[in-house]
């Protein structure tokens, strides 16, 4: 397959009477070119390319004004000349809203042209949504009904079904869900709120929902990133308990993403412009009391009751038993799950005692109705009735099984309920049958699941019991004890088998965890719910919600007398790790990591040192602290020499990354190349997750850059490759990112595979969006703008962009690499002319290279600064400039830097009249390399050297 040009593409933007061209900085309204400074221009461009989003006056300061310091005063001035521009006061609201004490957001809706696709040829990489629920084979009396929805549907992008709790909101909507995918060309997604307690998951929820891994504070920006092309339909059921929530997230999704309709269920309406709300009834049910059966099955409350009882008791309707379940149906107002619930009772009752079983519990309701929630009125009679109808002991396992929020099995009913497993099943089995209870079968075993409406119904009782407490807090220790079983098997299964097999306990671990926070008695075991589900969250990537139950469980330790214990260190390593990916390198990361270290230094614990010191040593780096970095990463080479080799592959990896850095290439280059040799797992291994990143993947990225650097330009883009694809194997989302961003973006950058690396760059950019890593995001921003400035004539806005990808990097604390980020802006900057600007970046790039001991890039900072110095006159300047970069690459064994050093200089020669010295020292180099002669610089050294003959 063809690569993907890597043209930079013309931005236009149309909104209103408007069309912004940003590259040409026009502005027009109606085709009559609109009179606005390039300032205001940039601030309405900045604004476009994230619609919805709130832009922070920091954020645009660093895009407008890049390498300039400016007052928010300036800001303000810019901001009155746009909206002046766009009309009067009113009109201009319409588009830019202020976000009081944040920034500014564009709320207007914003049609795009020319912006890159997402990349194809990853199918890894395409929105993984949940699949529809099967659809019902029979569904009665809502042909109607579903007609209607789908009418509404092509009319309006959001429509909520709205009915009481049983009618059969579900059903219909999954119909009318499987019949609009037809017509929508990415399908339709399935998101359950039912299990979701507290809103706080939600967005969470609908990420998982589309394949988005939540390791950001904002996982909907993930979402809206996934489904910015997509045609889609969202099916989102049971939001009832959650529509603040729940309107919020889809208020969001649909004034961001033009391609998606949303098909609500709820009991009340969302309350959102545009929303078209359909009242679904009950099933029709008005038939003569002395109709004959034939009559009476053409109504659907009829056939759905027979249909019922037929499956459970083998029933048929008589014309005799047409009064009673007439009476039935209309009493039970057409509530589908009312009168399947009725239905059932036929294996023990005649139609008759039915219906005056069911007379009893509607007056005992009538009765006692007082504090029963809405949601559980309209269903109330019925399964009071159903209730009532259940011996003591059946109550009893079905109160306790009521805390599941997701499926469970027998074992887990065993942990709610007392009694032998025989009874316990054979009680399951009595619920199943009553319709209770739901089943699944699969693996060899039988799972069971309560409807949400019953399971509401059930909790209530449960919670008037007084056994509530007791229960929930046998559930916490259920669900704790099975995720530290999960932890144990971490590193003895296959990923995708420890997912299939314990992911399901995600439901469940938020219920326990809000339990437990909500009394402080629980404190002990907020901590180790904690601590247990962070094997969980780490699979699932969970990295956001993980962080926030962090925090809250290292608040609790000193009242839980915890403090200086080993579940403090589990907290506080995990806390550490969590904040690097979600606010970046923060000094609280940090602390952490100290008291982290300092508790396993008391405990004696080496693994948990191990593991602290490794994170401690990439927030070094991270941070440009290279030294420091390196001390501490040979700190745990000498520990896990000495106390734990199986970690010793991982802290030489990382030992050679740090020799690299400070410009130890050699040393570097071989300590790789022995771990490849020795120590390279099969790509079924286990698992990675004691230090984040898959090991193998980790030596492939350092050694495709060692390579680069030391002359082996072909066998470094073969081994990023390698990366990249090992870690799409492993379908392991920080692998692949950590693979994109160390190895295949810059290596192929720097390789000259500007197509390829393209490629790469947008794949980085839509996992990056995708799944909010923070420490990452700049990087994507970086390489992206970079390979536009690499063309012959870069355009404006893509210098403009690399600026604001090192103010990104900046703004987070992330310093590693810096140097040559900056050294790549002076070059832009100087290919259009802008000079003053690049000697100013060139020499910020050599004095951080310095103070940060980052010797690895120093030859190409050097060599960039002679090029700047050649262009301003200074030529014998140059030169020196360039012995030195000669100098410093041959010492540390950058050939790479060397070729490309030696040829600028030897440029210089040759506008001297020295072309045979010029020949000589260019020829010497050349001949050093026993590949890479089709990458960039190999073939701009070879064509210089033709020349001379």
């Amino acid at each position: 397959m063809s690569e993907p040009s890597t043209e930079w593409q013309p931005r236009r933007f149309s909104f209103g009477p408007f069309v912004l061209d940003a590259d040409r900085q026009l502005l027009h309204r109606g085709g009559v070119p609109v009179r606005i400074g390039g300032r205001a221009l940039d601030i309405l461009a900045a604004l476009l390319e994230r619609p919805g989003e709130v832009l922070s006056k920091r954020e645009l300061m660093a895009r407008v004004w890049p390498s300039t310091v400016v007052e928010e005063e300036n800001l303000k001035v810019h901001m009155v000349a746009l909206r002046r521009a766009l009309g009067d006061e009113a009109v201009a609201a319409r588009y830019i809203a202020t976000v009081s004490g944040r920034g500014y957001r564009f709320v207007a809706p914003v049609r795009r042209e020319g912006l890159p696709s997402p990349v194809a040829s990853y199918a890894p990489g395409a929105p993984q949504t949940s699949t529809l629920p099967a659809e019902v084979a029979h569904i009665f009396g809502r042909r109607e009904a579903i007609e209607g929805i789908l009418r509404d549907l092509g009319e309006s992008r959001l429509v909520s079904i709205v009915g009481a709790g049983g009618i059969g909101k579900t059903t219909v909507a999954v119909a009318v869900a499987h019949a609009a995918s037809r017509h929508r060309a990415d399908g339709a997604a399935f998101i359950d709120l039912a299990p979701v307690a507290d809103p706080a998951f939600v967005p969470s929820v609908m990420a998982a929902a589309h394949g988005v891994i939540m390791t950001g504070a904002d996982p909907l920006s993930g979402v809206v990133h996934a489904l910015k092309s997509q045609h889609r339909l969202l099916l989102i059921d049971n939001c009832e308990h959650l529509l603040p929530s729940i309107a919020a997230v889809v208020d969001r999704l649909i004034r961001n993403l033009d391609g998606i309709r949303v098909l609500a269920t709820s009991r009340e309406p969302l309350r959102l412009r545009g929303e078209r709300v359909f009242r679904l009834g009950g099933l029709a049910c008005d038939i003569r009391p002395v109709a004959p059966s034939e009559e009476a099955r053409g109504f659907p409350s009829f056939a759905l009751f027979e249909a019922r009882a037929a499956e459970r008791a083998g029933y048929r309707l008589t014309d005799a038993d047409v009064p009673a379940v007439a009476e039935i149906c209309r009493r039970l107002e057409g509530n589908a799950l009312a009168i399947e619930l009725a239905a059932t009772q036929t294996t023990r009752f005649t139609p008759v005692q039915v219906r005056e079983l069911l007379d009893d519990r509607l007056h005992l309701l009538r009765l006692n109705t007082t504090g029963v929630p809405v949601r559980q009125q309209t269903l109330g009679a019925t399964l009071d009735w159903s209730y009532s109808l259940l011996s003591e002991r059946q109550a009893d396992v079905l109160c306790a099984v009521s805390v599941f929020a997701a499926a469970f099995d027998i074992d887990g009913a065993l942990a709610m309920s007392a009694g032998d497993a025989d009874d316990v099943l054979d009680t399951l089995s009595q619920l199943a049958a009553k319709s209770l209870l739901a089943t699944e079968a699969g693996d060899g075993k039988v799972t069971y699941r309560m409807l949400e409406t019953t399971r509401s119904y059930v909790l209530e009782h449960l919670r008037r019991s007084g056994k509530d407490r007791a229960v929930r807090r046998r559930h916490a220790q259920h669900v704790c004890a099975l995720l530290e079983k999960a932890s144990s098997e971490w590193s003895k299964r296959p990923a995708d088998e420890w997912g299939a097999t314990w992911g399901r306990l995600l439901d469940d671990l938020r219920t326990a965890l809000a339990f437990a926070g909500q009394d402080t008695q629980e404190r002990a075991l907020l901590i180790r719910l904690t601590i247990a589900g962070s094997s969980l969250w780490n699979h699932l990537s969970l990295t956001h919600e993980s962080h926030a139950h962090f925090s809250r469980a290292v608040r609790e330790i000193d009242a839980a007398g915890l403090a200086g214990s080993v579940s403090e260190m589990n907290l506080q390593l995990s806390l550490a790790s969590t904040t690097l990916f979600t606010r970046g390198f923060a000094p609280e990361a940090l602390t952490a990591m100290r008291r982290a270290l300092e508790i396993a230094e008391q405990l004696g614990d080496v693994d948990h040192r191990l593991r602290t010191l490794r994170l401690m040593y990439s927030h070094q780096k991270f941070a440009g602290q290279h030294d420091a970095a390196l001390r501490t990463i040979e700190g745990f080479v000498v520990l896990a020499g000495t106390a734990e080799p199986s970690a010793l592959p991982d802290g030489q990896t990382h030992l050679a990354l740090a020799e690299a850095y400070v410009g130890r290439l050699r040393s570097s280059r071989e300590r790789l190349e022995r771990l490849r040799r020795d120590h390279m797992r099969a790509i079924d291994h286990p698992r990675f997750a004691r230090f984040l990143y898959d090991q193998n993947v980790d030596v492939l990225n350092i050694l495709s850059q060692v390579q680069w650097l030391t002359g082996s330009p072909d066998a470094a883009a073969a081994t990023a490759q390698a990366a990249v694809d090992r870690a799409l194997k492993l379908e392991h989302s920080l692998s692949l990112i950590n693979a994109l961003a160390t190895a295949a973006c810059p290596v192929l950058f720097l390789c000259g595979h500007r197509e390829t690396a393209s490629r790469h760059a947008e794949l980085l950019n839509d996992r990056v969006a995708r799944h909010g890593i923070v420490i990452w995001r700049p990087v994507a921003l970086f390489y992206r703008a970079a390979l536009a400035c690499a063309r012959a004539d870069p355009l404006p806005d893509a210098v403009q962009a690399l600026g604001y990808a090192i103010g990104e990097f900046e703004a987070i604390h992330h310093r590693a690499r810096m140097p040559f980020y900056l050294a790549v802006l002076a070059q832009a900057l100087a290919r259009c002319g802008r000079l003053d600007d690049a000697e100013a970046t060139i020499l910020k790039a050599v004095e951080c290279a310095r103070t940060q001991n980052e010797g690895w890039c120093m030859p190409e900072l050097l060599r960039v600064h002679a090029a700047v110095l050649a262009s301003t006159g200074r030529g014998a300047d140059a030169q020196a400039v360039l012995a030195e970069s000669i100098a410093s690459a041959q010492d540390m064994g950058a050939l790479s830097w060397r070729l490309r050093a030696v040829v600028d200089l030897a440029t210089l020669w040759c506008a001297q009249s020295r072309q045979e010295d010029a020949r000589r020292m260019l020829g010497e180099v050349h001949g050093e390399f026993t590949e890479g002669f089709a990458t960039h610089d190999l073939v701009v050294a070879g064509d210089l050297l033709a020349s001379l003959g």
